[in-house]
């Protein structure tokens, strides 16, 4: 059952269901949980909430009912952030079916703030909480899924927090990068912004933040290389520029111009002793060595994005030494200069 859970559980959307099955087993803990009154409970997974006065529909992870009225609304967040104007609509679809702002919560590993949620859900229960209350369930199977998918959730925390080579499933680098998101944005110069959706445009977990400068953008990304390839692929930062046009062709002049800012061991040079063991290739520019198929020639970054080097970390590094790293380049983006 170890090993099935490890296989199962894999990305957010899979804890929500394991969440939903539990419920079905046995709904008198997920009542508890929630405070709810006594009566019968029902559970649906991946609810469409109706648009109402303008607002975007969407799809709400779980929606309990408490003997046929929606009662309460939970959103699972353990590594994706917020995408689009879900809550916008969340909170009108729950305004219009009588769910109190107290009755609406955001379910995370822990409580680490969420960027984009709404400061009136409610943080109080977290995954491992949720799971708990099954414990001692009167129901064989749920009690043991319960015991078992804690322990899972444990290693995977722990995951978070040790060697990035550890952190091979796509829930646990989601996990790791939130954490980090919430540290480093804690230690950010004044001036910079972070994107509140920490996803790629590959889709894949990461952290983007910038500032804005005379030429237009600076940009620091941290994701995770290839992680559908297992634990091998470390993380990478890049450290990139970005015109207000927004195209290869100007992104690609403005990042010619700014090699010698943007090669990586000018980074690594100022970012101090520190981040050297931190970093693959410290003394290296950080710029591609050969064409590749997609975006520019010589630079890391998107089609029509942020253009610059790429800077590998050993997969040696924790969560610690993460933040040190992603916060140097942080502090990296303030040294700016346009030229």
């Amino acid at each position: 059952m170890a090993y099935g859970l490890t296989r199962l559980l894999r990305t957010e959307d899979d804890w929500s269901d394991l969440l939903c099955f539990l419920a079905e087993l046995d709904p008198g803990p997920l009542g508890s949980a929630l405070c709810l009154e006594p009566g019968a409970i029902t559970v649906r997974r991946e609810v469409r909430v109706a648009a109402h006065g303008g607002a975007p529909a969407g799809r709400a992870d779980l929606v309990v009912l408490l003997d046929g009225a929606v009662r309460a609304l939970l959103e699972v967040k353990l590594g994706a952030g917020v995408h689009g104007e879900q809550f916008a609509a969340y909170d009108a679809w729950a305004e219009a079916e009588g769910i109190a702002e107290a009755d609406r919560h955001l379910v995370g590993p822990n409580h680490d703030p969420v960027p984009g949620v709404p400061a009136a859900w409610s943080r109080r229960l977290t995954l491992a909480d949720l799971l708990a209350a099954w414990g001692r369930s009167s129901d064989d199977l749920a009690r043991l899924l319960s015991v078992r998918a804690l322990r899972q959730f444990a290693e995977l925390e722990a995951e978070v927090t040790g060697p990035a080579n550890r952190a091979s499933l796509v829930v646990g680098d989601a996990l790791r990068l939130r954490r980090l998101a919430s540290l480093a944005e804690a230690a950010a110069p004044a001036g910079t912004v972070f994107a509140t959706r920490q996803r790629s445009r590959a889709g894949v977990a990461n952290i983007c933040a910038w500032r804005e400068t005379d030429d237009g953008y600076v940009v620091a990304e941290i994701q995770r290389l290839v992680p559908m390839r297992g634990t091998d692929s470390p993380f990478e930062i890049r450290i990139m520029v970005e015109t207000p046009e927004q195209t290869a062709a100007a992104n690609g002049a403005l990042a010619d111009r700014q090699q010698a800012w943007l090669a990586r061991h000018s980074f690594v040079r100022h970012a101090g002793p520190a981040l050297r063991d931190l970093v693959a290739d410290p003394d290296g520019d950080g710029f591609k060595t050969k064409k590749s198929g997609r975006g520019h020639h010589r630079y890391y970054g998107y089609e029509g994005g942020g253009h610059g080097s790429s800077v590998v970390l050993r997969d040696t590094v924790d969560l610690d030494d993460m933040v040190t790293a992603f916060t140097a380049a942080l502090e990296y983006l303030a040294t700016y200069r346009a030229q």
